[in-house]
């Protein structure tokens, strides 16, 4: 019987969780495209390279969108199964809350195993490609980094572009360039970008350039062509920085390295402040001797000075080092238990999720996803929170990492005790012409 109501949970599971995830992914990714189309259209970019784009950016709407359609999927379906009285039904059958609740925790479990491996290893790669395609598409195209009719700020200078010509031009171009004390200002009819192995040109065709040499005096400059070399070294565009990984761009394996390696660190700089403290102690009674003993001359004495000074200010360096590799230690720590900790709450929402369900008793798409959404945003807001006091060393990175999970977990065994000991009951009626009713 048992095996033949598992199958039967475990069907009604699985149909709202596919259209809960199709649903969550098209709202996340069409948000995104609305976002960044503006960095797309009528830019001349290939379809290959916007494909790509959106390919890589999918992997963190995926990570998102699976957890929120976990607790969805639950919520509309003991929704659906309060709300036609099945509750009831199994419960007069002898058959409590916790025999119902075992195929969701299976369903996800499922759920556990691919999303775990998924943030542990392909999110990261997939993370450090947009970058990647990011800085080969600012290198190729640097226009595209300028948004028409906005100032735009470019290494020591500061760029208006009026409106776009064709692919890599735009018209009535301003250029502020704040390195030159002079106050230059060039402006052209228009101009239009180019790529070099080593930096970009601004060709400028038809325009002026003004500068202020002095209080009473002013120069301007007529060309025709006039052309800015900017290098890449002084401005993000550098291939050096696609080498280096950020947190959210690394691995289980590459984040424990960096841990170790930064701990290591830390350990290290004790020890040196532990030894240079002896060699000062050392220091201090060469000097307290010196001054009672002739035999010391004014040379030595100077040189013992010196040195002194040398290792009180190597000891101030690395104390200042010490907060730094802290901060990076939990700044890779707090990534680390990230990507264990939003699987595990795969779980959590479906405890959370179960005596909601139970509770509204209603089967209405709408309302599960409010619902949803409502806990998701308070689990998420925890974890921003968490994140951002940890990486500024105020919490503990690990329980900052946990303790949504922990709040969530406590609320869900609150109210799993409230369904399972009692009939409380909130029944929630959507119409979509009346709004809704409680």
């Amino acid at each position: 019987m048992f095996k033949i109501l598992n199958k039967y949970i475990f069907k009604e599971l699985l149909t709202p969780f596919l259209s809960s995830v199709f649903i969550l992914m098209f709202v996340l990714l069409s948000n995104f495209v609305l976002k960044n189309m503006d960095r797309f259209l009528g830019k001349g970019l290939s379809f290959i390279t916007v494909l790509k784009f959106l390919i890589f950016n999918s992997a963190w709407i995926i990570s998102l969108a699976i957890p929120m359609a976990v607790l969805i999927t639950v919520l509309m379906t003991f929704g659906r199964l309060s709300s036609d009285n099945e509750i009831t039904a199994f419960k007069a059958s002898g058959i409590g809350i916790n025999k119902l609740i075992y195929p969701s925790l299976i369903f996800g479990a499922f759920i556990f195993i691919f999303i775990t491996p998924f943030n542990l290893w392909l999110l990261p790669e997939m993370n450090h490609n947009v970058r990647k395609l990011s800085q080969t598409i600012s290198r190729s195209r640097p226009d595209i980094e300028f948004n028409e009719q906005l100032l735009n700020t470019l290494a020591d200078k500061v760029i208006y572009v009026g409106d776009r010509r064709k692919t890599n031009s735009f018209n009535d171009i301003v250029i502020f360039d704040k390195a030159k004390q002079n106050h230059t200002t060039i402006m052209s009819e228009y101009g239009y970008f180019e790529s070099l192995q080593d930096g970009i040109i601004i060709n400028l065709i038809n325009g002026s350039i003004h500068e202020d040499l002095s209080k009473n005096e002013y120069r301007k400059t007529y060309f025709n062509r006039y052309n800015i070399a900017i290098p890449f070294d002084k401005i993000e565009y550098n291939n050096i920085n696609n080498l280096n990984r950020q947190e959210r761009e690394m691995n289980i394996h590459q984040l424990i390295d960096k841990i170790q390696f930064y701990k290591n660190k830390s350990k290290q700089l004790n020890k040196n402040i532990i030894l240079s403290n002896k060699k000062i102690d050392s220091l201090n009674s060469v000097l307290v001797s010196s001054k009672s003993n002739e035999k010391y001359n004014l040379l030595t004495l100077n040189k013992t000075k010196t040195i002194l000074n040398n290792v009180i200010n190597k000891i101030n360096n690395d104390e200042k080092l010490i907060p730094v590799y802290k901060k990076k230690v939990n700044k890779y720590s707090v990534e680390l238990h990230k990507k264990f900790s939003i699987p595990v709450a795969c779980f959590i929402f479906i405890l959370i999720g179960t005596p909601l369900g139970i509770i509204s008793k209603n089967k209405n798409m709408s309302v599960s996803i409010s619902i949803g959404i409502l806990f998701f945003i308070i689990y998420w807001s925890f974890l921003i929170i968490g994140e951002d006091l940890a990486d500024r060393g105020k919490f503990n990175p690990a329980l900052s990492m946990w303790l949504p999970n922990i709040i969530l977990g406590i609320t869900a065994y609150y109210l799993y005790n409230k369904v399972s000991n009692s009939n409380l009951t909130l029944k929630l009626r959507i119409n979509p012409f009346k709004g809704s009713k409680k």
